[in-house]
């Protein structure tokens, strides 16, 4: 394997290894009782008939992670990107859904029923989870130019997520990854792409163990606490990925979708070589993710 498709291969297996790690630990807000409940995450559990994720099992991805996978099998069939093409392919998604709909999901749901142009009805939301999709996209246009991958993110993420935040972490993920994936440092890149502020906020805590950093962030699913958690967590653990992923789950919180942005900037700077082989040979989408990359 080449570095590039080591990366690009890293690059999606880490999105999804690090969601799936988290599924089972999800939205659980209380770190001690997390810890208490499920020790340290080092493999995939299922969530539960109590969480959120009651039908989930171990392998599989959360509520945002299905959508990233919708945007990968979307990828696959069409062979290009088209956001109007895709915003039927997602709008399919839900009627016969059976996990978990988010507000920017139900707001966009609602708001495209009144849209001639089913692409502008994305809801104002500032979570993360709009720009985390994005792993299928930077791996699809790996031989792209850096401007075309920064373009097909903003589209996707906009569909549903129409705030300047969600852009803002749009543009930086798509950058990062698309240059950690052709062989940039992870350091460099960073400090190159992330917003400033989101950065600073990273550092102040770093000399924090992750439970207390995230907790002083801030667990929730809103850009502005989970941005900087994920680059925490890139810049505290950047040449391991296992403990970053599992530093992740066991902060709780919203760590599916922070796990979806966390692995494409360490897969793509790792390699697929980084990532556990446990992680991957468990992972329910792993002959979904392979038939991808062999196509691309």
């Amino acid at each position: 394997m080449n570095d590039l498709k080591n990366k690009k291969s890293g690059l999606l297996f880490g999105s999804y290894c690090a969601d799936a790690l988290s599924l089972g630990v999800h939205w659980i807000y209380d770190s001690q009782e997390l810890v208490k409940n499920h020790g340290r995450v080092t493999e995939y559990k299922a969530p539960g008939s109590d969480s959120y994720h009651p039908y989930k099992q171990a392998g599989d991805q959360g509520h945002v992670g299905d959508q990233s996978l919708c945007l990968l099998n979307f990828l696959a069939r069409e062979k290009k990107w088209d956001p109007s093409m895709f915003m039927e392919e997602w709008l399919g998604m839900w009627p016969d859904y059976n996990d978990y709909i988010d507000g920017a999901t139900k707001a966009t749901l609602a708001n495209v029923q009144n849209q001639t142009d089913k692409t502008q009805g994305g809801s104002d939301s500032v979570e993360i989870a709009g720009p985390a999709r994005i792993a299928p996209l930077i791996a699809f246009l790996s031989n792209s130019s850096e401007s075309e991958v920064v373009k097909a993110a903003v589209e996707q993420t906009v569909l549903t997520h129409r705030s300047k935040e969600a852009e803002e972490t749009a543009i930086f993920l798509a950058q990062a990854g698309y240059r950690l994936m052709h062989g940039a440092n992870l350091h460099d890149t960073l400090n190159e792409t992330a917003p400033e502020w989101a950065l600073e906020k990273a550092k102040s805590v770093l000399s924090e163990n992750a439970v207390d950093a995230i907790s002083k962030l801030g667990p929730a699913c809103s850009i502005s606490s989970a941005l900087p958690s994920v680059l925490y967590l890139a810049t505290k653990h950047g040449d391991d990925i296992e403990a970053a992923f599992i530093e992740n789950a066991i902060a709780g919180g919203d760590n599916c979708a922070r796990g979806l942005a966390l692995g494409i900037l360490l897969g793509s700077a790792n390699g697929l070589s980084a990532i556990p082989q446990g992680w991957i040979e468990n992972l329910k989408a792993r002959m979904d993710l392979g038939n991808f990359l062999s196509q691309n």
